[in-house]
């Protein structure tokens, strides 16, 4: 008997629901491995052990075990190409071209000295090889650049210290994992240097991943004492250098800032999202005030800046067509240029509706 025309349409109806609650299953199981951060440090900075060196920090040494870099100025200023959220994985709708062609057309534009990522540089279950890809890229076009981790880097298959092996092998690539006694896997400083004589410095820290705090609530992690003082024993070394510093995920002084009303820009995340725990890295940085500014991540929708207590706190542009984004707020790109003679440095924001991209 002959399966009659209605019975063939319901098999086929069931059979395209079935296949549609599986892929909304794997969907969701993707979105879900992609959103939410599971590593947690495995200290806290109540336990963290470590030992300051009781030599002072040495930049000669340091640049010996690449632990740190001298970069020169070629004319009187030097321009940072500053980048964030760039979340680089593969998939149809990655946007990977787009935000390759956004580099493609800044590097032409600006023309930096530096290109600096603060962090998730990557949101990939195979960051390996979308670090490659990367890597590749920024070869290619023979452009120095240096990463700061943020939450999303060393999420998944391949952690942090693998993805910093990998960059050993390129020359274009200012990268060190930084002192084994500091917590993270990319502390490290560049120092600008202009006919020999060093002028500022560019300070990279990883801010980590998320972290369980009181009553079961995760929020994102926050710099660690053996971080603070290492910037301590690094500062102290460099003197009275001006630093620029770049981490990933903002400290609370940023809500602190927004909350005051004393800023420029906008904030369209619906939070400042920044450690439930103040570790006192601002507090150190006023200390001596060599820390001129500060460069954060982290909230794709948050481009504000403004002085907070004497340092000036500045949000990135995030170019991020891989992860949450708003059609009101276009992705883009941020330059720093600093200035031999001693002018304040100054920021611009590109945009790829500037560029018509």
């Amino acid at each position: 008997m002959k399966p009659t025309t209605g019975w063939i349409l319901k098999t086929v109806l069931i059979f395209l629901a079935v296949l549609l609650i599986a892929a909304g299953i794997a969907t969701y199981l993707v979105i879900d491995g992609l959103t939410n951060t599971k590593l947690f440090q495995d200290f806290d900075r109540h336990t963290e052990l470590f030992v300051v060196p009781e030599h002072p920090f040495d930049l000669d040494q340091a640049i010996r075990e690449q632990k740190a870099f001298t970069i020169p100025y070629k004319g009187d200023s030097f321009t940072i190409l500053w980048g964030t959220d760039f979340h680089l994985r593969r998939g149809p709708f990655s946007g990977r071209k787009n935000l390759y062609a956004l580099l493609e057309k800044a590097f032409m534009e600006t023309d930096p000295d530096l290109t600096v990522i603060s962090g998730d540089l990557l949101f990939s279950f195979d960051s390996l090889k979308m670090l490659t890809e990367f890597a590749d890229f920024m070869q290619h076009h023979n452009r120095t650049w240096a990463l700061s981790f943020g939450n999303h880097d060393g999420q998944y298959t391949h952690d942090k210290p693998t993805l910093a092996g990998l960059l050993d092998n390129y020359p274009t690539a200012v990268f060190s994992q930084g002192e084994s006694w500091v917590a993270g896997s990319s502390n490290y400083p560049i120092v600008l240097t202009k006919d020999g004589k060093p002028l500022q410095a560019v300070i990279l820290l990883d801010s980590h991943d998320s972290r369980i705090y009181d009553g079961g609530i995760i929020a994102p992690d926050y710099i660690y004492p053996s971080q603070i003082a290492w910037y301590r024993w690094v500062e102290d070394g460099l003197g009275e250098l001006p630093l620029y510093t770049f981490m990933h995920i903002p400290f609370e002084e940023f809500r602190l800032l927004w909350e005051s009303g004393e800023t420029t820009g906008v904030k369209l995340d619906k939070t400042v999202n920044t450690p439930l725990e103040n570790t006192g890295l601002f507090a150190a940085m006023q200390e001596k005030l060599n820390t001129v500014a500060v460069f954060s991540g982290h909230d794709h929708l948050n481009d504000f800046f403004g002085t907070w207590e004497g340092i000036d706190l500045h949000y990135g542009r995030s170019a991020s067509w891989g992860s949450y984004g708003s059609r009101l707020h276009s992705k883009g790109i941020k330059t720093i240029t600093l200035f031999a003679d001693g002018r304040p440095y100054e920021v611009a924001t590109y945009t790829v509706d500037d560029w018509n991209l």
